[in-house]
């Protein structure tokens, strides 16, 4: 008999992790605060739940994957989610919410020692999710809740990595997404260069393709700027933004030494307005316009 797996949120990321756990073979359920989000989706293998106590109650895998911690512990405490978790269940908090929000995540799973709790968000864009290759930074007990996540894991990624005690999942999660906000940064300056001296960005990306200099990821961005793509949303501009946000606040005191980052935050605070709905790579077509540096 098949796991089943409650997946709470149906953005971009949570829609299509839905249908990989689904297509996986697990019996799934979804539900998302939004009724015209959760009734727009489109998989004949999800069920749609109308209240979020009704897609856990006889889950065995629930999976938050929503924008931010404030609406992780309002689902689950406001609405009742955890209440309604059968003992022995496991919640997978997949939503990126940095570490004072992983906390207070886990202080309320605290509230039902039967219920297991996992820090597990994933790396990987709209892209990987819906082709099930994600790469997750699971952290927590994986001697008590392991077995029960991992065929969830094998669904929707390509990799598992079993990173410790909970926290050091998001841990490794921020320093992913700084990672990738100094890539993203370096592209738009690059495109932007290149435009300034007349090269075709084509011709630079086959240049660099297959070397040392410039991942797939990065290179996927280069195409998408070069192609006018931006508006066709992996991954949002404003949910970068606050990723940055939260990977400062985790270096407290080390905050200062980390000026590239600092600086990131400013150019995206100032570019969110216009273009924070948009792919992070549309941060080019914020510079162009003349978003301050």
């Amino acid at each position: 008999m098949s796991a089943k797996a409650s997946i709470l949120g149906l953005g971009i990321m949570g829609a299509a992790i839905a249908r990989s756990a689904a297509h996986g073979g697990l019996n799934t359920t979804a539900w998302d605060r939004s009724p015209e989000r959760a009734s727009g989706f489109a998989s004949d293998k999800v069920q749609i739940a109308h209240a979020a106590r009704d897609a856990v109650q006889d889950a065995d895998i629930v999976v938050t994957m929503v924008s931010d911690a404030d609406a992780v512990l309002s689902i689950m405490k406001e609405r009742e989610v955890l209440a309604a978790m059968k003992p022995g269940a496991v919640w997978i908090q997949m939503s990126t919410i940095g570490i004072e929000g992983t906390e207070r995540a886990w202080r309320l799973a605290g509230t039902r020692p039967e219920i297991r709790f996992l820090d597990a968000p994933v790396s990987g864009s709209k892209a990987a999710a819906e082709q099930g290759k994600l790469v997750i930074l699971a952290s927590g007990d994986q001697d008590r809740a392991g077995a029960t996540a991992q065929p969830f894991f094998d669904a929707i990624g390509a990799q598992t990595h079993w990173l410790g005690d909970v926290g050091q999942g998001t841990r490794m999660k921020l320093l992913f997404n700084a990672w990738i906000a100094i890539l993203m940064e370096g592209v738009a300056e690059v495109s932007i260069l290149g435009d300034a001296l007349g090269i075709d960005l084509g011709r630079f990306t086959s240049l660099v393709l297959g070397g040392p200099l410039v991942p797939a990821w990065a290179l996927a961005k280069l195409q998408k700027i070069k192609e006018g793509r931006t508006a066709e949303t992996e991954f949002p501009l404003r949910w970068a933004h606050k990723d940055v946000q939260l990977a400062l606040a985790a270096a407290a005191e080390e905050r200062a030494m980390l000026p590239i980052l600092n600086r990131i935050d400013a150019i995206w605070a100032e570019a969110e307005p216009g273009f924070g709905a948009d792919d992070l790579s549309a941060i080019y077509l914020a510079l162009s316009n003349g978003v301050k540096q």
